[in-house]
């Protein structure tokens, strides 16, 4: 390396040693920036058309890579745009570095109650403190290297998430002397002893007879798939993943319960409410799995909740967990398995033959739904898709409706990887998170579905979709409208539509001319008898495509809970009769 750099080299080089592409933003205060990383051949940028394309690019390349995420935007709008991306990796503890462009530091005001001296000056580190897990703005060109290590760590260490480093002008271009740069000094984590909670645990599975085990996302951030495995083979106990985690086991695995929640499945529900000990690893069972009573959540269940992050249990809502276990969940699995868990399995064995039966008693793709004959029922199309799909895919939801029946009704396969941004969830999410999926992935085949709603919040990413020639199959799940949001307006307002539709003023656009604006193959499926032909077709294209499918307007998430009702009583309505024969608890 050389004695003198220039800073925005420095941060270039230091940028290679994690990642391959940056998504970036243009702007003024970011051109040095841009420069360096354009010079160097071990990384490249990939320009968005909004930087809030960008943001969500670098999200979904790190959840792909398991590493680390970047974005660089120019300040003012630049990172208002990048907002959205940061919000969904903050709240779904995604790593990603931001790198904004700030004004000259001459430029900048000293007393805060002036709004701007500085063109596009603005107070990023202030805006984003809520949602990064550490932000600081550079003043000091040599502490540049302590500040992006320090950056880094962050980022990935613990609970992971978004950091930002604001980068004034006048600092990317001054030259900084390498030997002079001082280094950041991770801190040592203190290791917790859990040894009474590990035998508190133990001695709460021995007594179940109905136990089940629930993992979510931080199975995912600490690698702790394999132990995972490793405990559900020594105990056999049934399990149930979180939306986060649908796509670590194949979905006809043994003793697999499937997805629960407010918009999930009856059996799911069902064995929740059934169960007499859950085992929670890594998730914070928010409310879209335990519903608006989360008092009714599994009412008779003993809870074991092991999660990484303290503050989750100091929550004064949510449901009542009888033993709270502060840890990494891969090293609270280590120490578990190594134990003798006493577990009778002779006990387990009815419990998982109930749970089996009750699934096969409640499919979420009814056979009936195959006889519609006018449009595409969205459950036949993500039943089918998954029947399609291979192994190796990577399949990018995105929000609202079409993103309850991919969870409902896609069936998983091990190796295949799903995601979209869960806790955030912005519509627009899954077709700018296909351009960071094919290059962090790009042997493998990226299938991005969103609804026609959705579409427009980032359709101007097709053109960097079609412009890098990057092969993403497009799934346009298309009811005309807003259809969950309409739900929700007939139950609450007496179906008084607005903005839902084009009938209560939302217009939507023709999406076969604008596939045909940016040079992107179109083809639209109908109804169910060219369905899984035009499915096949497109997954196989050896080019971008759009699929338009087209759904009844008035088709609506099947089963889904209604506001203030326990989680077991899903809508449609049961009879009481039959609501009461499915909960071994009552």
């Amino acid at each position: 390396m050389k004695k003198k750099i220039k800073l925005s080299d420095f941060v270039a080089q230091f940028l290679s040693k994690y990642v391959n592409r940056v998504f970036v933003g243009q702007g003024s205060s970011v051109i040095h920036i841009l420069d360096s990383v354009d010079k160097r051949k071990d990384i490249n940028n990939v320009p968005s058309q909004n930087e809030q394309g960008a943001a969500l690019a670098a999200d979904a390349y790190s959840r792909l890579t398991g590493n680390i995420g970047v974005s660089i935007a120019t300040s003012g709008p630049g990172i208002i745009n990048l907002l959205q991306g940061i919000g969904c990796s903050y709240f779904d503890s995604v790593p990603h570095l931001i790198i904004s462009g700030a004004v000259p530091v001459p430029h900048m005001r000293n007393n805060k109650k002036i709004r701007q001296i500085g063109f596009q000056e603005m107070e990023v580190v202030d805006i984003v403190k809520p949602i990064t897990k550490y932000a600081t703005l550079l003043k000091n060109p040599n502490r540049i290297k302590y500040e992006l290590q320090k950056l880094v760590y962050y980022s990935k260490q613990g609970r992971p998430g978004p950091v930002l480093i604001d980068l004034p002008d006048d600092l990317q271009r001054t030259y900084i002397d390498v030997k002079k740069l001082k280094s950041f000094k991770p801190p040592k984590n203190k290791t917790k002893n859990n040894i009474t909670s590990i035998k508190k645990a133990l001695s709460m599975i021995s007594k179940a007879k109905r136990p089940l085990i629930i993992y979510g996302n931080g199975i995912k951030i600490a690698k702790a798939e394999k132990e995972l495995n490793q405990f559900i083979k020594k105990t056999n106990i049934p399990f149930a993943p979180t939306w986060a985690t649908h796509d670590l086991y194949n979905h006809d695995k043994k003793n697999l319960v499937g997805i629960f929640g407010v918009a999930a499945s009856r059996y799911g529900n069902f064995t929740i409410q059934s169960a007499d000990l859950l085992i929670c690893l890594g998730t914070r069972l928010n409310y879209q799995l335990t519903g608006a009573k989360p008092e009714t959540f599994a009412p008779f269940a003993k809870k074991i909740v092991v999660d990484i992050d303290a503050t989750e249990f100091t929550k004064n809502k949510g449901p009542k967990i009888d033993l709270k276990i502060n840890s990494c969940v891969k090293d609270f699995l280590k120490v578990i398995i190594s134990k003798n868990i006493l577990n009778n399995k002779k006990i387990l064995k009815p419990w998982a033959s109930w749970i089996q039966k009750t699934k096969k008693k409640y499919p979420l793709c009814e056979k009936k739904y195959y006889l519609e004959k006018k449009f595409v029922n969205p459950y036949v199309f993500f039943n089918e898709l998954s029947n399609i799909t291979n192994a190796k895919d990577i399949i990018i939801p995105d929000a609202s409706a079409n993103l309850i029946w991919a969870y409902q009704a896609f069936k998983p396969k091990k190796g295949q990887q799903i995601f979209t941004s869960l806790n955030h969830s912005p519509m627009g999410y899954s077709v700018a998170a296909s351009v960071g999926a094919q290059y962090a992935k790009p042997n493998k085949r990226i299938i991005a579905i969103i609804g026609d709603g959705s579409f427009q919040m980032n359709v101007q990413e097709l053109e960097t979709i079609s412009y890098n020639k990057l092969p993403v199959k497009i799934f346009i799940i298309n009811n005309q409208g807003y259809g969950l949001i309409k739900g929700t307006q007939e139950l609450f307002l007496k179906k008084n539509y607005v903005g839902v539709d084009s009938s209560s003023g939302l217009g939507l656009p023709d999406f076969k001319k604008i596939a045909y604006s940016y040079n992107i193959n179109y083809c639209s499926i109908k109804n169910h008898n060219e369905l899984r032909k035009k499915i096949r077709f497109a997954v196989n294209s050896k080019n971008t495509i759009i699929c338009d499918v087209f759904v009844d307007p008035k088709q609506r998430v099947i089963p889904k809970l209604e506001s203030g009702q326990p989680i077991h009583n899903l809508s449609p309505l049961l009879s009481l009769k039959e609501l009461e024969s499915n909960l071994l608890n009552i």
